[in-house]
């Protein structure tokens, strides 16, 4: 509150205090001629007397008028003072409620963080809703036991198609009797053993024959001869060092699985060696999944943090059913959205509900994110029925979507989508618990369309599961590397990724792909960016 403000609040103050006092003594003085007329009606009336009782009844009058007046200001102003304190007191309300819904906040936040689990006598939500029942609570929070259930049938490998040696074993010893005269017959009981052979190193000793000119008589070499060291990985080795990287393996830990497991001598720098020239062999056939990005009808789209020299970064993904591209930039921005994809891009992104997205013409944003949001919500306030009502019908509109969606296209799939939109607005309105869930309102309104597009679209997904599973592995070795010391290094991380995973989709041998873009140094490889012939 300011100096005036103040001021005129002690001179509003001082004013009401006077008239008070003012109306007080008035009172006390018709209180007085009063009485005074009243002896006066009883006295004989003598011209003195009755000059007194005129002078006295006016005075009389006047004053009850002006006590009349001040309390009728004093009213006035009671019911302006009233209406301030009650914009004040609703105000006051309004901070409370935010108060404590981020005291609630706090708690389940420093509860997460120490690792306690809530009590099962929660307090009251401010709807008003009462706890859940103890013993449902109790039910819920007691651990699941260890094992399979009673009676599951386990899965069993399957007969092996190829049988490549057998063993014969003799009968048993001896017989449950105690005999030890055992005959052998013609029956067998039969087991499988899949192993590997013992792991050992091939040298290949190629000798390159040299030979003489008959025009000039000079001695020709073959140049790969003549070029590099004499002793090389060759390319099994690389790409398996390769794919075990992509992986999450590092390259101190494959440099001693190289030399202590398979005898190949290596350094965790000669390992970073042969896992950047597999990466500069993929580096065509990633270019090419880069440009089949741009013609693709619905991607999915995610990122992820990527440190860069220690500074932050990010990997970008953007996939479907069979292609996958990952791409580092230092940016976060909706610019390298349109780098990637371009201004003009006319297929459908299934992503999160992070703005820079809303650059593209059109989005799906994930349901499952907003279901997400929801159950942190819920974990904050656990006994509202008004956020657990929320959270099913949520669930609801997802599931009719899906029924929807499989409806074949025509009049009743338009009814029956207008119904979805509907669903929708209802959404919005039905009533929530204060704070997060209002925002969360706020959210489906303003992504209306994006989150509906699913139901028309029979590609197009409710989620954005899809990026999230192809980003994982990149996830898992920013966990054991920490991202990258330089760029070359990240963008090799997204080319072998990109190719391994999109060979994964593709149903292709990623080690076959790369053995032969790495002995051919990237000319001979197969086209995984066109889509199958019909």
């Amino acid at each position: 509150m300011s100096e005036a403000d103040t001021c005129a609040a002690e001179a509003t103050d001082i004013d009401t205090a006077a008239l008070r006092l003012e109306a007080e003594e008035l009172r006390r003085q018709a209180l007085t001629d009063r009485r005074v007329l009243d002896k006066l009606q009883n006295i004989p009336q003598s011209g003195t007397a009755s000059q007194t009782s005129q002078a006295l009844h006016q005075r009389y009058q006047q004053t009850v008028e002006r006590r009349s007046d001040l309390l009728e200001a004093l009213l006035q102003d009671a019911e302006a003072r009233g209406g301030e304190l009650q914009e004040e007191n609703h105000a006051l309300r309004k901070t409370v409620d935010r108060l404590g819904y981020k005291l609630k906040c706090a708690q389940y936040e420093l509860k997460k963080a120490l690792g306690v689990k809530a009590s099962t006598d929660e307090e009251k939500s401010d709807d008003g809703d009462a706890p859940a029942d103890k013993n449902q609570k109790r039910e819920a929070d007691r651990p699941r036991k260890r094992g399979a259930p009673k009676g599951h049938q386990g899965r069993s490998r399957p007969i092996p198609d190829k049988i490549d040696f057998t063993e014969m074993i003799p009968p048993p010893d001896t017989c449950d009797c105690g005999n030890h005269h055992i005959d052998p017959i013609d029956t067998f009981d039969s087991k499988y053993i899949e192993d590997i052979p013992p792991v050992s190193r091939i040298v290949t000793h190629r000798k390159y024959q040299r030979g003489r000119c008959t025009h000039c008589g000079k001695e020709v070499r073959h140049a790969e001869a003549v070029l590099g060291p004499p002793v090389v990985i060759g390319p099994n080795l690389a790409v398996h060092l390769a794919l075990m990287n992509q992986m999450g393996t590092t390259f101190r830990k494959l440099s001693v699985f190289s030399s202590r497991v398979l005898g190949a001598e290596l350094s965790p720098s000669g390992v970073l060696g042969l896992v950047n020239r597999v990466g500069l062999s993929l580096d065509g056939s990633y270019d090419n999944l880069r440009e089949a990005l741009r013609q693709q009808a619905v991607l999915n789209g995610d990122e992820t943090g990527w440190k860069v020299m220690g500074k932050s970064g990010y990997i970008w993904c953007f996939c479907n059913k069979r292609i996958a591209f990952f791409h580092p930039d230092h940016s976060r921005g909706a610019a390298v959205i349109e780098e990637i994809l371009g201004k003009d891009f006319k297929g459908i992104v299934m992503c999160d509900f992070y703005a820079a997205y809303n650059c593209l013409g059109k989005t799906q944003r994930c349901l499952v994110h907003l279901l997400r949001d929801i159950k942190k919500e819920r974990d904050v306030l656990s006994s509202s029925k008004l956020l657990e009502h929320f959270e099913s019908k949520v669930k609801e509109f997802i599931e009719k979507g899906l029924q929807v969606q499989a409806m074949q296209d025509g009049p009743k799939k338009e009814r029956a989508v207008r119904k979805m939109e509907k669903r929708l607005t209802r959404l919005t309105t039905m009533p929530v618990t204060k704070g997060k869930a209002i925002t969360l309102q706020k959210r489906i309104n303003k992504y209306r369309e994006d989150l509906i597009r699913f139901v028309t679209h029979p590609d197009v997904e409710f989620h954005n599961n899809r990026a999230e599973r192809q980003i994982r592995p990149m996830v898992i070795s920013r966990k054991v590397s920490f991202g990258s010391n330089t760029q070359t290094g990240a963008r090799r991380h997204c080319i072998i990724n990109s190719i391994v995973e999109t060979c994964k989709l593709q149903g292709r041998d990623p080690i076959d792909f790369m053995r032969r873009a790495y002995t051919s140094g990237g000319l001979d490889v197969p086209d995984i960016c066109s889509p199958p012939a019909a």
